[in-house]
C-alpha cells in the first residue's frame, strides 16, 4: 500500500511539473486581428502610389516596361495591395510577376502567390 502512494505521489508530482503547475501568466498578449477598411479616396490614393512602386520595381528586376505590360491592383484584407503584371498575348496572358505592395512602409516583396 505504500508503494502505491509513493508511485501514485510521484506521478501526481511528474504531473504538476509537465503541466507547469504554477506557471506564470505571460505578460504580452497579441492584439487581436483586425482588417484594414480604406475610403474609396485612401484606395484611388494608394493604388496609384502602388501601382507606380510596382513599375519601378519592375523596371530595376526585369528591364524596361514595354506596351503590352499590364498592372492591376487589389486590396488585401491586411491593407497591403497585391499587384499583378502580366503580359497581354491576345486571346491569353502571361503573368511575370505577382507582387505584395505595403503603401505605408513602401516595402516590396516579389513572387507572392
Amino acid at each position: 500500500m505504500r508503494r502505491f502512494k509513493a508511485i501514485g505521489l510521484l506521478l501526481f508530482a511528474c504531473f504538476l511539473f509537465i503541466t507547469g503547475c504554477g506557471k506564470e501568466e505571460k505578460s504580452f498578449k497579441r492584439k487581436p486581428y483586425t482588417p484594414v477598411h480604406y475610403t474609396e479616396k485612401q484606395k484611388e490614393t494608394y493604388k496609384v502610389l502602388v501601382l507606380q512602386l510596382a513599375k519601378e520595381y519592375i523596371e530595376k528586376t526585369r528591364g524596361p516596361i514595354t506596351p503590352d505590360q499590364h498592372f492591376e491592383a487589389t486590396v488585401e484584407k491586411d491593407g497591403t495591395f497585391t499587384v499583378h503584371v502580366y503580359k497581354d498575348l491576345g486571346e491569353s496572358n502571361e503573368g511575370i510577376a505577382w507582387l505584395n505592395v505595403n503603401p505605408k512602409t513602401k516595402k516590396i516583396i516579389d513572387g507572392v502567390h
